[in-house]
């Protein structure tokens, strides 16, 4: 019996983690955007969202972060 409970609680330790790993996961989906002194943009840096993933431009201290995977138009 003791095994059985043993299983269960690490069983149940293990899901938790896993559904906190994906939870931590889907929250760094997005994009940096990157801004200078005056404004305008100068850099991009998306992440997690597939063929959408990559970088250009600048990174500076003036960003923005815009979570999740859109579609640009």
């Amino acid at each position: 019996m003791r095994r059985i409970g043993m299983f269960a609680a690490v069983f149940a330790v293990a899901l938790a983690g896993s559904v906190s790993f994906n939870a931590l996961a889907n929250s760094w989906q997005g994009t940096w955007y990157y801004y200078n002194a005056e404004g305008a943009q100068v850099g991009k840096w998306t992440a997690g969202c597939g063929a959408a993933d990559g970088r250009w431009g600048t990174v500076t201290e003036n960003k923005r972060f815009v979570q999740g995977c859109a579609v640009e138009s």
